[in-house]
């Protein structure tokens, strides 16, 4: 009895750990990523994308060349008190 006891707390004890990571077969993911691509596809999602891509890119270059013309006009204002002296 105290064996049958022990048996079936270990088996209590070890059915609660975490379950081991899904493990998908190469057909299995090849099914996957064409339902992805399926669902991005539809609807105009992967256009509505491409597009906030260009809009965040031209709006990060916008921000890029003001900071670049920042630091110049900075660079210039030292270099011209620097001289005028």
């Amino acid at each position: 009895m105290p064996a049958l006891v022990f048996l079936l707390l270990s088996f209590w004890a070890f059915s609660c750990g975490e379950k081991p990571p899904l493990r998908l077969t190469t057909a299995q993911r090849d099914q996957v990523d064409t339902l992805y691509l399926r669902a991005i596809n539809q609807g105009g999602l992967s256009a509505e994308m491409d597009s906030l891509c260009n809009s965040n890119q031209k709006a990060n270059i916008q921000h890029l060349v003001d900071s670049m013309l920042q630091v110049r006009r900075k660079e210039e204002e030292d270099l011209r008190k620097r001289y005028a002296r």
